[in-house]
């Protein structure tokens, strides 16, 4: 199921037409309990879109609802408290098509065992907890994921273009 939320700031006059506009209501009279129900909106819940185009909001909303991502200061800080195989495994699904690697691939290019690989990519959890506590509790995605449909490794594209901005890929 699609979630998408819209906010309309404005006078609540304003507000009221342009929900009825989006409703296909825009020359209806308003009834009493659509007045009511509108009472209870929270300004402080309100967000800021100068956007005409629903597109455009939709997109800003989805970048909003993903969080913090990985930029070249947060790469540095994570880089620092991982394994040198972890490293190893990053740089190589980065400079694959689409930051994707099949597992097996980056075994043998690596010379580890799927063991040894998991092992040492567990390394990232710690430094991503060491991140959080650094940086004041930000929320990052994993860099790097393991695709058990395609049985390969792929790698945050967020991440990828903060490591080729930093040089350390």
């Amino acid at each position: 199921m699609t979630k998408v939320t819209v906010t309309i700031e404005g006078d609540i006059d304003e507000v009221i037409g342009t929900l009825r506009g989006m409703a296909g209501r825009g020359d209806l009279e308003q009834p009493a309990s659509e007045t009511a129900a509108l009472d209870d909106v929270r300004p402080e819940a309100v967000a800021h879109y100068e956007t005409e185009d629903p597109a455009e909001a939709v997109a800003e909303s989805d970048a909003e609802s993903q969080g913090p991502i990985w930029n070249a200061s947060y790469v540095h800080t994570f880089w620092r408290n991982l394994s040198d195989t972890a490293r190893q495994a990053m740089i190589r699904v980065s400079r694959s098509p689409n930051h994707t690697q099949k597992r097996a691939q980056l075994m043998h290019t690596l010379q580890l065992s799927q063991r040894e690989l998991s092992g040492s990519l567990s390394s990232q959890g710690h430094s991503l907890n060491r991140l959080k506590r650094r940086r004041g509790d930000v929320d990052l995605p994993r860099p790097l994921t393991y695709d058990k449909v395609s049985d390969a490794y792929v790698l945050d594209p967020n991440f990828a273009q903060a490591l080729r901005e930093t040089g350390l890929g």
